[in-house]
């Protein structure tokens, strides 16, 4: 039997979901079109974007639907080309790769963004001219930034504020409106809906800067071209709904029951982001002389399915550039493994797991001639 384990890289699709777009899979219409077929279809799309608007606190006309974050980002990101653009060195590949000439914000050791660093370059810049750029949860430690004292920074300084809150949705809440967020980003397939699908919402004041990068026929208040994806859209909008009633906090004490079996069992293991606001989910455990590719597939073999870092490099397992940025040594860095979960783990199940993984790294240790 198989532990999925990797909740981060991307969520089981709910059954209810599910359900609901099997249901809507019999809608014909194209939304651009007036008649009956077509106006049901974009029924469903408005009441879909209804649904997320109310998840973020934002207005339902600034939701932009997109092929999924990565697009999202791409989107946001294409206005910032033109200013003076501040990107977290943490960051998702989707931002950090839009902007090559982007001044990167430095991390703490704890892997918290240099509030510091922030503050004193917006001020040295004019206004009107400054695009920031950080992710609300990391996407590898799960540890969350202090979204209040990043916007209070930007909205001194006038700068547009782009969060990536990819990993936030069903873990912490997120309000726009209440923290002045400019452009913020969701997956679908990170709370429990369809892979193919997510939006980048907008605010009012950013709208004249946005420029859309597929243009066609008018979709998406001209900034996101093509024919919707109704069936999708529709189960986004069944997770989001679900995502407002059922979070991830019940997580917590399995996490924790987790992370302290581990510290216990396995000598030099390190909890990265211990000691820093981290969602419930998430734990990033890192292993002094074992590679982390080595320890994911020996226990994939064993039935538990976890990752090294981010997942959305197209199977590639590289040293993590946000360990890198946080300063931890380099043996760390290449010997770290993601838990993310979706449920609450009972005590045989987690300790059944610690077992495997101790043994796992055991062996691998002694193919290495260390023990």
């Amino acid at each position: 039997m198989t532990l999925y384990l990797d909740y981060n890289a991307s969520a089981p699709i709910i059954s209810d979901v599910v359900a609901i777009m099997n249901e809507s899979i019999g809608i014909i219409g194209n939304p651009s079109s007036i008649h009956s077929s077509g106006r049901a279809a974009r029924k469903a799309i408005e009441d879909s974007r209804e649904i997320i608007s109310e998840t973020i606190d934002s207005n339902p006309k600034n939701i932009i639907f997109t092929s999924g974050a990565t697009e999202a980002n791409t989107l946001a990101l294409n206005c910032s080309k033109t200013m003076q653009t501040f990107i977290s060195s943490i960051e998702h590949d989707s931002v950090l790769k839009q902007n090559i000439n982007a001044k990167l914000i430095p991390v703490t050791s704890e892997g918290i963004i240099n509030l510091e660093f922030l503050e004193s370059n917006l001020r040295k810049l004019p206004e009107d001219n400054i695009f920031v750029s950080v992710m609300a949860v990391n996407n590898e430690t799960g540890i969350i930034q202090p979204l209040e004292d990043i916007s209070r920074i930007c909205k001194e300084n006038n700068a547009i504020l782009h969060v990536d809150a990819v990993q936030a949705i069903g873990r912490i809440d997120i309000s726009m409106d209440k923290l002045n967020i400019d452009l913020l980003t969701i997956s679908s397939h990170k709370i429990g809906g369809p892979k193919g699908i997510g939006c980048l919402a907008v605010s009012d004041k950013v709208y004249t800067v946005l420029s859309p990068i597929i243009m066609g026929g008018g979709q998406e208040r001209g900034f996101r071209g093509g024919t919707e994806a109704v069936n999708q859209i529709i189960g986004f909008g069944a997770a989001a709904k679900y995502a407002q009633k059922f979070s991830l906090s019940n997580t917590l004490t399995t996490r924790d029951s987790l992370e302290k079996n581990v510290l216990s069992m396995i000598p030099d293991s390190i909890i990265i982001g211990k000691n820093s606001p981290r969602v419930a989910n998430t734990s990033l455990i890192a292993f002094k002389n074992i590679s982390a590719e080595s320890l994911v597939i020996a226990l994939d073999i064993e039935g538990y399915e976890v990752s090294s870092g981010s997942a959305c490099s197209s199977g590639k397992i590289a040293a993590s550039h946000v360990l890198r940025a946080m300063g931890l040594n380099e043996s760390l860095v290449k010997g770290a493994i993601r838990i993310s979960l979706c449920r609450s783990l009972n005590k045989s199940e987690i300790l059944s797991f610690c077992t495997i993984l101790k043994r796992v790294i055991n062996q691998l240790l002694r193919k290495k001639k260390i023990i």
